[in-house]
């Protein structure tokens, strides 16, 4: 070590580089004293991008949607106190949809802590169970052999964080800084490999399934989110099963084979009632529909949950059979099925549903399901789109078609909140920086995360926007809360009344906005080939979309029958 450098410089040199060794790309840091050491390394490192946001739920967030778009874990720092309680609701966003995150908060050191020191809180498992790892090396000192322990700590940190969230507290005394003019230098040691592998299907677990598959005459396969999923398609594809896939498992595409469009609306016509299966395939997320999940339950068919990280998605408590294995090698290794008729009567009936979606659509009042039809007509391929939660993510489940070949989707539906999601559409852009990026959001959700847009300029980032403004939480008019009309604007509809033109002229956004169909696939074009980002704001009525979701729901039944 050299000796005119501070022992916590060098430890923040070696440790920074051993993260960008073992691939960190980004890192999202808040302005902060205590964590200066962690910071200015970060800075300075050539292979890692910083970016920098001033409010640490914003970052945290940010860093989320990296994290989605790039599968690699981005660092996101802040300094102690409350800045590093505002990390919280993106940790558990990372930790239930198994995105990779490292969390570092620099801390007080020991003899600060209990004392009234200014900006010291308690920091130990400040995340709770919502991290895979928590770590608090203590303060920095000199030992043998450090810069291998300093570099071992940041690689397991790396390694650790590949299916979720880690934390690292890192506390440490003044001087937080090195002398002016002086750059710390990281520390060599012996470099660390560290490799994931994927969880192989056992010999048992295929002749189960495979046993199943060829028992059933109406098998189904249900897919929710997986980030990953496009490589499940080809495997599908020859196992020829009907799949009902939601836009964010990456698999509501041709390529996948029988993937059936517009299943939302089969469901509530009933058609599905005389089209149960009698063994469902479980693969990634939860389903988002609520419809198609009770419909589920309702069949009560022998289940296989397909989860590779050992986990119990399985809300209803249907699943008959749980495997915790890879998928991929799982559905490679079946033999493909001859149920073409089963498969053709979900996939014809899923076309004309779509075919009766488009023809209602022409006539109804504005609301979601014009914007995502909109939208899917002028994303490009290659393109992709984060999608907000609440009304967006179920209205791209209802009426997005089927995909081009190289879209991409992503959502918060880890914990499905409404917080951080310009934080992360915005990060998600950051990591697909060559692809067309397009975040689909409510009014609430843009407001709830306003602080977000401050990145677009920046940090030179190029999305497109594109907001379902009801001026309020539409989804609670589709609720019994609805009908409790003494209470509900005030305390669930929540109007905003706000005038988005400003939010837009405040952070430099181009605003687009849209009262009618025929405006909608313009703007959307326009918006995504302008140069500078672009807010779409599409304005209607709550009640509108009420009604226009119900004329759908009542056309698609009556094609369904005829």
């Amino acid at each position: 070590m050299d000796p005119m450098t501070d022992v916590a410089q060098s430890f923040a040199a070696t440790f920074v580089d051993e993260l960008a060794a073992q691939g960190v790309e980004f890192a999202c840091v808040s302005p902060g004293s205590r964590s200066a050491p962690i910071a200015m390394a970060l800075q300075r490192h050539p292979r890692i991008k910083v970016i920098v946001h001033i409010d640490e739920r914003c970052g945290s967030f940010f860093a989320v949607g990296l994290g989605k778009s790039t599968g690699k874990p981005a660092v996101v720092l802040s300094t102690s106190g409350t800045a590093a309680a505002e990390f919280h609701p993106a940790v558990v966003e990372a930790a239930y949809s198994r995105t990779p995150l490292i969390v570092i908060t620099a801390d007080r050191p020991p003899e600060l802590q209990g004392v009234g020191a200014n900006q010291a809180i308690d920091q130990q498992h400040l995340f709770g169970t919502a991290v895979r790892w928590f770590v608090d090396p203590g303060v920095p000192v000199e030992m043998p052999n450090a810069a291998r322990v300093w570099r071992r700590l940041a690689a397991r940190a790396v390694a650790e964080a590949a299916s979720g969230p880690v934390h690292l507290n890192l506390p440490f005394r003044e001087p937080l800084v090195p002398p002016p003019g002086q750059v710390p230098v990281a520390e060599a040691a012996p470099a660390q490999a560290l490799t994931n592998g994927r969880l192989l299907p056992s010999q048992a677990q295929l002749a189960s399934l495979a046993s199943a598959l060829q028992r059933a005459a109406r098998p189904l396969v249900v897919v929710g989110e997986i980030r990953d999923g496009e490589r499940l398609a080809p495997a599908l594809h020859r196992l020829g099963v009907p799949l009902i896939a939601e836009p964010t498992s990456q698999l509501r595409r041709a390529e996948a084979g029988a993937a059936v469009e517009s299943y939302e609306a089969l469901l509530r016509a009933g058609w599905s009632l005389q089209h149960g299966p009698d063994l469902v395939v479980r693969l990634g997320a939860t389903p988002t529909s609520r419809v198609l999940n009770r419909w589920l339950a309702a069949a009560a068919a022998p289940t296989f949950l397909i989860d590779p990280d050992h986990s119990w998605r399985d809300q209803d408590h249907v699943a008959t059979n749980v495997m915790a294995c890879d998928p991929q090698p799982l559905l490679e290794a079946l033999p493909p099925l001859d149920r073409s008729a089963w498969r053709d009567q979900w996939v014809s009936a899923g076309k004309r549903a779509t075919a009766a979606i488009a023809a209602t659509l022409v006539s109804t009042p504005l609301h979601e399901g014009h914007v995502v039809r909109a939208l899917s007509s002028r994303l490009p391929d290659p393109g992709q789109v984060f999608i907000g939660s609440s009304m967006p993510i179920r209205a791209a489940d209802s009426f997005w078609p089927l995909a081009r070949p190289q879209q991409r989707f992503f959502g918060n539906r880890g914990a499905s909140g409404i917080d951080g999601l310009v934080s992360s559409g915005l990060g998600v852009a950051t990591g697909r920086d060559t692809v067309p990026t397009v975040l689909l959001l409510g009014d609430l959700s843009l407001y709830h995360d306003m602080n977000g847009l401050w990145a677009l300029q920046r940090h030179g980032i190029k999305a497109t926007l594109v907001v379902c403004d009801n001026n309020g939480g539409g989804i609670f008019n589709f609720l019994p809360q609805a009908e409790h009309q003494d209470v509900f604007e005030e305390i669930f509809a929540t109007p905003l009344g706000l005038d988005l033109s400003q939010v837009a002229r405040l952070y430099g956004l181009v605003y687009s906005p849209v009262s009618d169909r025929s405006g909608l696939e313009p703007a959307i074009a326009d918006a995504i080939a302008a140069p500078t980002p672009t807010m779409v704001v599409v304005r209607f009525k709550r009640e509108d979309s009420v009604n226009g979701h119900r004329l759908i729901w009542e056309a698609t039944a009556s094609a369904l029958k005829g």
